[in-house]
């Protein structure tokens, strides 16, 4: 494992889009929260003090929605470009020719990609924990680790949306094309067919589509207030329980993998 990440960072430690993407990630991702210190001050109700965002154990679940949205746009992106980078370089194949198995070829992205998954978190957990101490009066160990697994929900956010953007990859090969299939599902294709879903069936089957299970790990905190975000007339949450949230990930994950080895090993290179 550790020479197959070895071999990946000599690759594209000198890329640019992989420096770019790694950067605006390490210092955006953490620090973004804070801009909401002015900007959802003396908010109306049911909207919560902007303190909320910012101290245990509330900051757990704001700065994971963060991560809701940057690992699709960042790491997301940056898996794609180091499959399909390889790809239009013909470096994949020369990879494969001069000696390299194609088993070990697919076992270095994934291995990044989980690699990439834990240094998400462990910048998550950091940033979450810096940012409590520094906003929350009369804090204690076991307030701070009210988090209802927030640590293993940021993992498996990283993993699940990778893991669909390491499909795409490995499946279209061509960047552009892959990117813009990622994005136009995740953000477009996906909502317009579980709104659909919701029309014919109106139950919470809805919320078992893959990438909407993904989201519902880190999902904006405020659509767990029963109250004002429970459809009444079609009686189902919007969101999936943790728990579900979570198994669902793990599924999706093992899927998406599992198709992106079938794709790889049986096409040519």
């Amino acid at each position: 494992m550790k020479d197959l990440l070895m071999l990946e960072w000599k690759k594209f430690s000198g890329n640019t889009v992989f420096r770019a993407l790694s950067l605006l990630y390490i210092l955006v991702a953490p620090f973004i929260i804070l801009g909401g210190k002015n900007t959802f001050k003396d908010m109306p109700p049911p909207m919560p003090s902007s303190k909320t965002f910012f101290e245990f154990p509330t900051v757990w679940d704001y700065q994971g929605y963060i991560g809701n949205w940057m690992i699709p746009f960042c790491l997301g992106f940056l898996v794609i470009h180091m499959i399909t980078s390889e790809v239009s370089n013909r470096t994949m194949r020369q990879n494969i020719i001069t000696g390299m198995t194609r088993k070990n070829f697919f076992l270095s992205k994934l291995y990044s990609m989980f690699f990439m998954s834990i240094l998400a978190t462990i910048l998550y957990v950091i940033s979450t924990i810096v940012i409590g101490v520094l906003h929350t009066d009369g804090f204690d160990l076991e307030l701070i680790m009210d988090n209802n697994m927030a640590v293993i929900r940021f993992f498996l956010l990283c993993v699940g949306y990778m893991s669909f953007a390491f499909l795409l990859a490995f499946i279209i090969r061509k960047g552009m094309l892959s990117l813009l299939t990622y994005f136009m599902y995740v953000l477009i294709l996906e909502p317009i067919l579980m709104l659909i879903h919701v029309y014919y069936f109106k139950n919470s089957s809805r919320n078992y589509w893959p990438i909407n299970s993904i989201e519902d790990l880190m999902p904006f905190p405020l659509f767990k207030v029963p109250d004002y975000f429970v459809n009444k007339e079609w009686n189902f949450n919007i969101l999936l329980p943790y728990s579900h949230a979570m198994g669902m990930a793990v599924l999706y994950s093992c899927i998406f993998i599992s198709l992106s080895y079938y794709s790889f090993m049986k096409r040519d290179i």
